[in-house]
This record gives C-alpha cells, sequence and structure tokens, in this order.
C-alpha cells in the first residue's frame, strides 16, 4: 500500500462516520418529530380552504398535534405521492401520532357527523335537527328554505323548498354550511324522484301537485299497503269537487301561523287558511311535510277504487268508506272504542 492510500483510508473512514451519524441524527430528528410524540388529548383542527403546506404544518404544530412544521413539511413532500392538504374540521383522537395526522390531513378523513330524517318532517322540523347538529341557525335555514330556486327546474311552480328535503340517513363533515346541506337534499330528492318518475304515464299532475299529494299520504298513514289507497281516496274528493278534509293540512296551518299547541279541535276547521282543506278546495298551495319514497310513489300511481273516506281504527290502519253513512258509522265506533 503506498502512502497516498494509507492516508486515504482514514479519510473515507471518517466520511462515513459523519454520513452515518448524519444518518442517525436525521432518523432521530424525523423520530422525534413524526413519531414519538402523541396528542395528548382529543385535537380539533380547522383547516381553511386554499390554506398551503407550510400553513397546515404550523397549524399542526400550535395545536400540539404535529410539534415540527418542518418535519412535517418534509413528510409531505416526500410522502404526499400527489395528494395535498385538504380543507375543512378535522378531529385527531387522544394518542395519535404525527404522521398519522398528517396523513388524515392528505387523505381528507374530516370529522363527520350522521343525521337521520325521518320522513313527514316539515322544513321548519328538518332546520331544527340540523341547528341542533350545528349547521346554521333558524334564521338562515327560513331564508334558504323559503327560496325555491333549487327545485326551480323540476318544479316550477314550487313556492319554497317545503316537500323538497328529501328525509334519509345523511353524513356531512363537521363546519358544512347550510347551504350546502339544502344542496345534497334537494339533490337526494330529485335523485329519487328520477328514479320514480321512469314508469310511463304515471304522473297525473305537475311536480309540485303530486309532491303536495305524496305529503297529505306521509302525513295520513305510515302503513305500506294503505299509501296508494289514501293517494286514490284525495285524488276521487279532488275529481268531484269534494273538500280534502284532511286533518294535517290545518296542523301545518296552525304550525305556520304560530298558533299549534298540540291539539286539533273541530273550531280549528274554520281557520282562514290557504292550507285548511276543510275551508278551502283542491290541493293546499303546497306540500305540508318531506314525503319519503313509498308516498311519493302512491301519490305517482294512486289506487284505482271508489273510496271517498276513512277514519282511523283503534287497533291501526283506517276503515275506507264509499259514502257518507259508512263512513259515519266507522267514526260512531270509533268514538265507541275511544270511551
Amino acid at each position: 500500500m503506498t502512502e497516498r492510500s494509507s492516508r486515504l483510508v482514514p479519510t473515507v473512514a471518517t466520511a462515513a462516520a459523519v454520513v452515518v451519524l448524519l444518518t442517525m441524527a436525521a432518523g432521530v430528528w424525523l423520530w422525534s418529530g413524526l413519531v414519538r410524540p402523541r396528542t395528548p388529548a382529543e385535537t380539533e383542527l380547522e383547516i381553511a380552504e386554499g390554506a398551503s403546506v407550510t400553513a397546515v404544518a404550523e397549524r399542526l404544530a400550535e395545536v400540539g398535534v404535529a410539534p415540527s412544521p418542518r418535519a412535517s413539511r418534509l413528510y409531505i413532500a416526500v410522502r404526499a405521492d400527489g395528494r395535498a392538504p385538504r380543507y375543512g374540521r378535522y378531529r385527531f383522537p387522544a394518542g395519535t401520532r404525527p404522521w398519522q395526522a398528517l396523513e388524515q390531513v392528505l387523505d381528507g378523513r374530516v370529522a363527520m357527523f350522521e343525521v337521520t330524517l325521518i320522513e313527514g318532517l316539515t322544513a321548519d322540523e328538518t332546520g331544527e335537527v340540523f341547528v341542533a347538529a350545528g349547521v346554521g341557525d333558524p334564521s338562515t335555514w327560513a331564508r334558504l328554505v323559503g327560496d325555491p330556486r333549487p327545485v326551480a327546474d323540476l318544479a316550477p311552480r314550487a313556492a319554497s323548498l317545503e316537500g323538497f328535503l328529501f328525509p334519509d340517513t345523511y353524513r356531512f363533515a363537521v363546519g358544512i354550511d347550510a347551504r350546502r346541506v339544502i344542496a345534497t337534499l334537494v339533490d337526494e330528492f330529485e335523485a329519487v324522484w328520477r328514479d320514480l318518475d321512469r314508469r310511463p304515464d304515471s304522473r297525473w299532475g305537475s311536480v309540485d301537485e303530486v309532491v303536495t299529494l305524496a305529503s297529505l299520504v306521509e302525513a295520513e298513514t305510515s302503513l305500506e299497503a294503505e299509501r296508494q289507497r289514501v293517494a286514490g281516496v284525495f285524488l276521487n274528493r279532488l275529481d268531484r269537487g269534494m273538500l280534502l278534509q284532511c286533518d294535517p293540512t290545518v296542523v301545518y296551518a296552525l304550525k305556520r301561523r304560530d298558533e299549534w299547541t298540540g291539539r286539533l279541535l273541530r273550531l280549528h276547521w274554520q281557520l282562514d287558511d290557504p292550507y285548511n282543506t276543510y275551508r278551502y278546495p283542491g290541493l293546499p298551495p303546497g306540500p305540508i311535510n318531506s314525503p319519503g319514497r313509498a308516498a311519493l310513489a302512491a301519490a305517482l300511481d294512486p289506487e284505482s277504487h271508489d273510496f271517498l273516506y276513512f277514519v282511523a281504527r283503534p287497533e291501526g290502519g283506517h276503515t275506507f268508506s264509499r259514502t257518507l253513512a259508512e263512513h259515519n258509522r266507522a267514526v260512531a265506533r270509533l268514538r265507541r272504542a275511544r270511551r
């Protein structure tokens, strides 16, 4: 070995040792910045739309989820694989490591909440459900629901979104605004409507008329076997120019006037309100609730029969009658059963 070669050996060894040390130091730094820390308690974080990688890294450090902004930026640069931090509200469970939080942000796994809207809720009641879930406030919901433009193409004569906020179970991102929620509910209604209305010769009226009838059916019965029959009764009465005399329309009229006390009385049948079908002929001006798929299907395809009346049975369901005399006897039986 030459003298020059003998001098190179320690130099190379020293350089290799430096590289090893630097690599170990980098590993320790990455471990301390991305792996070792754990979120001590459940933490929520809002990432603004359009936030830069630097801003996201700094926000994660501010709340203690990923304490090293530099390590977070490096992780995103190396591991993003075409992904970018997604805006929204995030919930990090206690024990979350920084790299796990970064993956959650890159995947857009925002905090979610679930809401179930049952059939027959009014638009106001739907708004109350979402306000309770932290979406909007009553005045915002009243303003948005009163604007029929989201359904103008489908139902140009609709005066509001009453009837078009489809009942179902939904999952939304925490922090979503009321306008986006309403758009989702309306989109779901339109999807269901397109699916139901594919049958030929099924629609007997305009969209808003069919939805209005469906809302009456929804309010009167929850029995699958009765929905088409109830729809047929209402159509028979409309064809004969008879008043619909639908109690739920009176309740709706009282609610919209803020006069509902929880009990319907005969004197309410004289209420001067266009939704009172004991006083005003034809269908009410619009839907009185959000009908579900089954009620919409029944309104599109009513049962053909000659019944003109129905009254609730004590054991459930309804008794249907063709004449007023039959109906009066059914009502008398109901009253005796209630004594």
